[in-house]
């Protein structure tokens, strides 16, 4: 049961910082501000779904309150994160809500984007355990960071999609004018770490790193055969890798018109990518 509602937690937390992060490239964008709440409110519901997950594991409501007095546990890290990532969130919120300056939304939209962040480096370092081979690296934090990263910037494509759908269906005029942005934008390079394909490569080179750092044990080595290999290789290739990597690259590489102009394809492939991420941190927490 614990290994369960650690993968709903590491879904609903990657979900929740690809929201936070999708709000900064989403500002970037000059995205509307109508869908700019609706992506913080789901980004809130998203933390406070992996905060239930979170609390749900304990099993005492009792033992929620010994937390706070070991601040250097993992549990500790993830609970001020989540804390973090509802303020954070709550607060770009309200600048959204009372019609802030577009400087000031930016702002905040940016410390919203970097509790996201810590939220999946926090959510990736649950499992860092020292007398365990296969944990006993901080690159584990990596992959989901990579999968966070990734779930943002097609959040923030999906947003930008939706955005110029709402215009085009406005009438003739705004679509004459839409078409003018698109050559404007198109002409401007896009900055690389908004670029899906590079993007869709974080996850992998997560993978690879923390692989790299933890087979200098030969446990670990086995460990990772049968991931690659062995018994748990096809939940890795066809849960982990596959929405999470190959999907999203393949998308951004064959169809990048698609993911610019149909917001399903970008929201669709963020919350595949979340998925992923529970999915890995189910079969991490059965490596060991």
């Amino acid at each position: 049961m614990t290994t369960i509602l650690s993968s709903v937690h590491a879904f609903f937390a990657a979900a929740a910082a690809g929201c936070l992060l999708a709000t900064a490239f989403g500002e970037l964008r000059r995205a509307g501000t109508y869908r700019l709440t609706a992506l913080t409110l789901a980004a809130l519901a998203a933390t406070l779904a992996a905060a239930a997950a979170l609390v749900s594991q304990f099993g005492r409501p009792a033992l929620l309150f010994s937390v706070f007095s070991n601040p250097g546990t993992a549990i500790f890290r993830e609970l001020a994160s989540l804390l973090l990532a509802l303020l954070a969130g709550a607060a770009y919120l309200a600048a959204l809500l009372t019609g802030a300056t577009r400087r000031t939304a930016g702002k905040l939209s940016l410390l919203a984007a970097l509790s996201g962040l810590l939220l999946a480096l926090s959510t990736g370092s649950a499992a860092v355990q020292p007398w365990r081979p296969v944990w006993n690296t901080w690159t584990l934090v990596l992959p989901t960071a990579g999968f966070a990263w990734l779930a943002g910037v097609l959040l923030a494509k999906g947003l930008a999609a939706s955005d110029a759908f709402r215009k085009e269906c406005a009438g003739p005029a705004l679509g004459i004018l839409r078409k003018a942005e698109e050559k404007t934008r198109r002409a401007a390079p896009e900055p690389l770490w908004t670029d899906a394909r590079i993007a869709a490569a974080a996850p992998l080179v997560g993978l690879a790193l923390y692989f790299a750092a933890a087979s200098t044990d030969a446990s670990a080595r086995a460990a990772f055969a049968s991931l690659l290999t062995g018994g748990d290789a096809f939940l890795f290739w066809a849960g982990v890798l596959t929405p999470g990597v190959f999907l999203s690259f393949l998308a951004a590489q064959l169809v990048p018109d698609a993911l610019e102009r149909k917001p399903v394809f970008g929201i669709g492939l963020s919350t595949l990518t979340a998925v992923s991420a529970g999915v890995l941190q189910h079969l991490d927490l059965g490596l060991a």
